[in-house]
């Protein structure tokens, strides 16, 4: 027994897709209920089409509709036409796509399973860890690079500061990710930045200890830079995995432009600021005392005993009368 499949979307316009069968030809399709098909369009007449099996092909007729019909983009009125499966019939507003019941349909999509680490990172407990620890971070490594001993204002206003851009960076790839794929994942971006922070935080003190072992700022420059760069790449590609819908192929080229692209903007103002001569070189490295507030003072009495054995040898002595 010969059938066709009718895939009708609706004309209103809200993509709603329905399938109706057909097993008796001929068949009438209209917006009068005595036909076969019934479409509820108003552009469509009580009785539009119909369709018959001729043995061999289907063919469709116009049946003095106000309207006609449209096949494949092509205006009927008033006429036949064959179809074959797949075709594309529109009556009034409605279009409908014919089927023979072998027609192949695409594969199936594969169920997007939920990323394990994104799931670890929407967990409240996560969250709130990394963005203390984001805070502690950079509030830790300020206090390393600029130790003063009036320095706290300073260290309150860098957690703050800090705290603050997460959010901000998080609120914006949240609302991206809301007008995308309707999920906002707030919290996963506000725990992956956080921990970019933190990660970034490593690497800055990293590279203060590598310039001050090898005396030289190029070592710990590059890898320094290629470390960030690494991270930022890092980032970015989980901030595009939560917030869209690339594909992992996609996500590695857009990561790939950023990545060069901040190359480009790194050695250019690294050129810029190179001057051929600098009256007042900076060191690969500083020692400044970060604890030495920590250390109780020691009184000149206490140096002198503990170390009179010095001023006794006989070497201090042949020095001390020269």
């Amino acid at each position: 027994m010969k059938r066709l499949v009718l895939e009708i979307t609706n004309h209103s316009g809200d993509g709603a897709i329905t399938h109706r069968s057909i097993e008796a030809f001929p068949a009438t399709l209209g917006r009068g209920y005595h036909n076969d098909i019934i479409i509820g369009d108003p552009h469509v007449s009580p009785q539009h089409v119909r369709i018959e099996f001729d043995g061999d092909n289907f063919v469709i007729h116009d049946l003095a509709s106000e309207n006609g019909l449209t096949l494949n983009d092509k205006h009927h009125r008033g006429a036949s036409a064959q179809l074959k499966s797949g075709d594309t019939v529109r009556v009034g507003l409605t279009d409908i796509r014919v089927f023979d019941p072998a027609h192949p349909v695409p594969p199936a999509r594969r169920i997007a399973r939920a990323n394990p680490v994104l799931v670890f990172l929407a967990r409240p407990l996560v969250v709130w860890l990394s963005l203390l620890s984001a805070g502690a971070a950079a509030i830790g490594w300020r206090y390393l690079d600029s130790w003063t001993p009036d320095i706290g204002e300073t260290l309150a206003g860098t957690g703050i500061s800090v705290g603050v851009a997460i959010l901000i960076w998080s609120a914006l790839w949240g609302v991206g990710g809301r007008l995308v794929r309707h999920k906002s994942r707030f919290r996963s971006h506000v725990a992956l930045a956080s921990m970019f922070v933190v990660a970034t935080c490593a690497a800055a003190l990293l590279q203060d200890y590598l310039s001050f072992l090898t005396n030289d700022s190029t070592p710990a420059s590059i890898a320094s830079f290629a470390l960030n760069a690494a991270l930022a790449v890092t980032l970015l590609y989980g901030a595009l995995t939560l917030a869209t819908d690339m594909s992992a192929k996609r996500r590695r080229i857009w990561c790939g432009f950023f990545t060069v692209g901040m190359t480009i903007a790194a050695l250019g103002l690294a050129k810029v600021g190179d001057d051929r001569f600098d009256g007042a070189p900076s060191y690969a490295a500083e020692l400044q005392p970060y604890f030495a507030d920590m250390v109780s003072a020691e009184s000149p009495d206490g140096f002198m005993k503990e170390n009179e054995a010095l001023f006794a040898s006989d070497v201090f002595k042949a020095k001390a009368s020269k």
